[in-house]
């Protein structure tokens, strides 16, 4: 479990490739996504059922810089009616030049905070100095390169304009602590024929390809199967549709339930390492349990974000949901 919110973040930052091809620009947009456990024998022989949902808003330019902000919300229960809601929220900002990186994840399990992770890394020369502020604060440098992920995220689109079908990084994202850099090995297929389905008609008339992108510890051998990995239909404008992430021993699928594009920012500044102020996407102040999809059959609203004001350090007030409700 703890490697499905390691890797919430790089999930969920795939839903803003960057780089749209007409605009010349980014694209600020909202898009929440309802996960559901893909059925199959091996999950149904443990009897475990999960639901969830992820929010994620995108702003900033070359310029400012990139904001990334999200919350990923998942309820896991078994037969024996236990269940657990993990709560993960993620904010961070990321250079227009890409020498900066800073983040802060914060985790609650049943409403109660597990981790309040802040970490900042900054580019120097091929090294990367990181600073964390954890329990007690540390530092260390990844004496390799490395890339953080809105660069990684610009080059796969860049790439699958050009046909790149391979290729790989080494990534730096704050997951797992902040303490690693994981390989990374991205496959993109030939651009989709079909037309979109519903919930990606708002989208817009544009390219789309299917990717995949595996995550490896860095220390993997050659022949070694990833920690997870991540697929999606990547489109022109930066959008990720169709959602799958695999584990190994599950996989959870994802669907758009809202999409909107929020307001550019033309560029028209150097670029800056300063960290703007960061709204939170909708519902980050709901308890966990109101974030959850509703079962058919119930009404269904994503809000806007009420404030500016950054997630309180204390979990809501927790709100009833039992599995499959």
């Amino acid at each position: 479990m703890n490697s499905l919110f390691r890797s919430a973040t790089i999930a969920c930052a795939f839903s803003a490739l960057i780089e749209p091809t007409l605009a010349g620009g980014l694209v600020p947009h909202r898009v929440a996504y309802d996960l559901a456990l893909e059925s199959s024998a091996q999950m149904s022989d443990l009897s475990v059922n999960m639901k969830g949902r992820m929010v994620y808003e995108f702003t900033g330019n070359a310029c400012e810089g990139y904001t990334v902000n999200f919350r990923f919300v998942l309820e896991t229960g078994d037969a024996e009616g236990n269940s657990a809601v993990t709560d993960l929220r993620n904010r961070n900002f990321e250079s227009g030049d890409g020498r900066s990186f800073d983040f802060r994840s914060q985790t609650f399990v049943n409403e109660v905070q597990t981790e309040d992770l802040k970490g900042t890394a900054v580019r120097d020369g091929d090294k990367v100095k990181v600073q964390l502020k954890l329990t007690e604060d540390s530092e260390f440098t990844i004496d390799k390169p490395v890339i953080f992920p809105t660069a990684q995220l610009i080059k796969t689109i860049a790439e699958a304009g050009k046909g790149t079908t391979v290729f790989s990084d080494d990534i730096y994202d704050g997951s797992d602590g902040g303490q690693h850099v994981f390989h990374t090995s991205t496959v993109i297929g030939a651009p989709r024929s079909t037309p979109p389905d519903a919930s990606e008609k708002p989208i817009g008339d544009l390219r789309r390809w299917p990717v995949t992108v595996s995550y490896f510890g860095a220390e993997a051998g050659g022949d070694q199967p990833p920690d997870y990995s991540i697929s999606f239909d990547l489109w022109e404008n930066g959008v990720s549709s169709k959602m799958r992430l695999d584990y190994g021993d599950f996989v959870l699928d994802g669907k758009i339930v809202h999409f909107e594009m929020l307001p550019e920012t033309p560029c028209s500044a150097p670029p800056t390492s300063a960290e703007p102020s960061v709204a939170l996407p909708p519902g980050t102040d709901k308890p966990a349990a109101e974030a959850l999809p509703k079962a058919a059959g119930e009404t269904e609203k994503v809000e806007q974000p009420k404030s500016d004001t950054p997630a309180d350090t204390k979990a809501p007030a927790a709100t009833d949901v039992k599995p499959g409700d």
